[in-house]
């Protein structure tokens, strides 16, 4: 008798799934609409993204990583949102940024590995902290040897442009600002399932409502500065890691708002925030639902 044999999935799909895992998706649709949303902002950025994911892919292979763990994209997200950060800390000179891509992404296999081995007791996952180490490290020798380089920037605004701040806080997961680039993005989402779209969008709902009851500066919250890792937090609580339902839901509706009181926590600190708020956020109220469970 003859087994059924398993399709090796092509490299453009591997490559999709690592874009789209960015938001804890691996589907190929999704990816691509989040590289167009990118590319929206600035094509080169979109380049250095999609460089970043093969760069952490091709290393995770050379280290001898579970192709199957590759195959979803999971050896490609933190090297996709690498060469984004790359992007913005050089104030967009592509020579640096395509270095500091190329090398911080192939560290990250490494980093995700002494990662989840500290992780593994607790049964957490990596998430994006592989990206945050390597982009914060880098941020700070950047700032060290090039003067003005910065890790975002908040710009335009005002009340009227909440809704086009509701939006940004979808494509600031990657750094880029912008209300079509988020509204692309959105719809990548809504293609990985209704529940991850419903919970993007929400998470940043969340994290833009609270920043203007709160009197967070309008420039900013146009920006979208105050929804992302909100964003994060949601589609991870309500849509990936807990049990379908409204548990899921509160948890994920609470995640967003704790999620931005941690953002204004780290803002406190001289540490480059990136989505370490999510990431934080996330691992302890997984810890907390499990303990309930």
């Amino acid at each position: 008798m003859t087994g059924l044999a398993v399709k090796t999935p092509s490299p453009l799909a591997v490559l999709g799934r690592g874009v789209g895992q960015i938001y804890l998706q691996p589907n190929v649709l999704t990816g691509a609409l989040i590289l167009v949303g990118i590319a929206i902002g600035s094509p080169l950025m979109a380049l250095l993204a999609l460089l970043g994911t093969l760069a952490q892919t091709l290393a995770a292979a050379a280290l001898g990583l579970p192709a199957d763990d590759r195959s979803q994209g999971l050896d490609g997200y933190n090297g996709a949102l690498v060469g984004c950060a790359a992007w913005v800390t050089f104030s967009g000179s592509f020579g640096p940024a395509l270095l500091a891509t190329v090398l911080g992404a192939a560290a990250c296999p490494a980093v995700s590995g002494w990662l989840a081995w500290l992780l593994r007791p607790l049964r957490l996952p990596v998430l994006t902290a592989p990206f945050c180490v390597v982009a914060g490290l880098t941020l700070l020798i950047a700032r060290a040897l090039v003067p003005g380089a910065a890790s975002t920037t908040a710009t335009g605004g005002g009340l009227l442009d909440i809704a086009a701040g509701w939006l940004s806080g979808v494509s600031q997961v990657v750094l880029v600002e912008g209300a079509l680039s988020g509204a692309v993005m959105l719809a990548g989402l809504f293609v990985a399932g209704w529940r991850v779209g419903v919970a993007a969008a929400a998470g940043s709902a969340v994290g833009t409502g609270i920043a203007l009851l709160t009197g967070t500066p309008p420039a900013a919250v146009a920006a979208g500065l105050a929804g992302f890792s909100p964003v994060l937090t949601a589609i991870a609580l309500a849509a990936v890691f807990l049990k379908p339902g409204p548990r899921a839901w509160a948890w994920g509706i609470a995640g967003a708002a704790v999620t931005w009181g941690v953002t204004q926590l780290l803002a406190l600190t001289p540490i480059p925030g990136y989505t370490w708020p999510f990431i934080l956020t996330t691992w302890a109220l997984l810890l907390i639902a499990r303990g309930r469970d």
